[in-house]
């Protein structure tokens, strides 16, 4: 051991790292004879030349006392005077006394490190756009366009919640432990391991299970989805009405796939669905009749034949210029 660590340990001075290495060098089996060496040539050079150095077993026989007080009781009635040169082995007494208490009573331990402050991680897709995030607990989220997905930076320690807004397509990884939680501003969807669809735009708001179970709690009510299910929930018309049906998979998740699906969906609600996926801004004539249902599917289609497509059946014209769309009534 270093004898500069140990003295700077003795008299308050050492530092942090020092502290740490005297503390363990102590554990050591031969420690003990080592200290008792340091501690008498330390008292020898601190005596005078003239001093009896026989004083030394004496302050020696009282430092093992005070480490182990019920180990030798024949002196204890033997009074002990501290003459001049004793004083410097007075202090040592003390200091050693008390390094053999925080050894055997307040065991050093170094301080446990600050917790770090969770902080909010937050993924967002534009129009176009696509995004797959693999979780940290091994969960998987295909997030569709113009959406967004939070989670906390603990996510899959304390808990596994996600919040959305938009559209995603979740494969829950299995945790009995720690169920999985998806927060939307109408829906909060309860799974262990599971598969399903979730919709969360501003009208209207839907959980579509395809495999596992799931528990759905929205307008004040609990359910619980089989596969093949869907909840969906409206804020307008009837806010407070939470409907379960069977829904079609190939309709409803085909977008992962590049596919579009369409089964009696008002024209305006696939326009702006089209708007989003391609990425475009649209200009639509108000003469268009925009509640007219649409039928059809279209797979790994660009926007052109799309919007071709519609055009026949729904009776409108349209130009693409760039990022903008124009949609018009069908000249006669």
């Amino acid at each position: 051991m270093n004898t500069e660590h140990l003295i700077r340990f003795l008299n308050g001075s050492a530092s942090q790292s020092e502290k740490e290495q005297v503390l363990k060098w102590l554990e050591q089996e031969d420690a003990r004879e080592a200290f008792d060496q340091f501690l008498k040539e330390t008292w020898q050079q601190s005596l005078p030349q003239d001093a009896d150095l026989t004083d030394y077993s004496l302050l020696l026989e009282r430092i093992h006392e005070t480490i182990q007080p019920n180990s030798n009781k024949r002196n204890s009635k033997r009074r002990w005077r501290l003459g001049p040169s004793l004083r410097v082995a007075a202090s040592w007494l003390l200091l050693i006394g008390s390094i053999f208490f925080l050894m055997q009573g307040l065991r050093y331990e170094k301080p446990a490190p600050a917790p770090i402050a969770e902080t909010t991680i937050t993924k967002t897709t534009g129009p176009g756009e696509k995004l797959t995030l693999q979780m940290p607990d091994g969960t998987q989220i295909t997030v569709n366009a113009n959406s967004t997905l939070s989670f906390s930076s603990g996510f899959g320690k304390g808990d596994r919640i996600v919040q959305l807004q938009g559209e995603a397509y979740f494969s829950i990884a299995k945790n009995p432990a720690l169920p999985f939680q998806l927060h939307t501003e109408k829906m909060i969807t309860t799974a262990l391991g599971t598969e399903f669809n979730a919709y969360a735009r501003s009208e209207r708001f839907a959980l579509a299970l395809t495999e596992g179970k799931v528990a759905v709690d929205a307008a004040k009510k609990r359910i619980e989805l089989e596969p093949g299910q869907m909840a969906t929930l409206y804020t307008e018309g009837e806010p407070d009405a939470l409907n379960v049906r069977p829904f079609d998979v190939g309709r409803t998740i085909g977008w992962k796939e590049g596919q579009l699906v369409l089964d009696r969906k008002p024209l305006k609600v696939l326009l702006d669905d089209l708007s989003s996926w391609y990425g475009v801004d649209m200009k639509i004539d108000p003469s268009l009749d925009l509640n007219a249902r649409v039928i059809g599917t279209f797979r790994n289609k660009n926007l052109a034949d799309v919007l071709t497509g519609l055009g026949f059946s729904m009776g409108f014209d349209f130009e693409i210029n760039e990022k903008m769309v124009v949609i018009k009534k069908e000249s006669l």
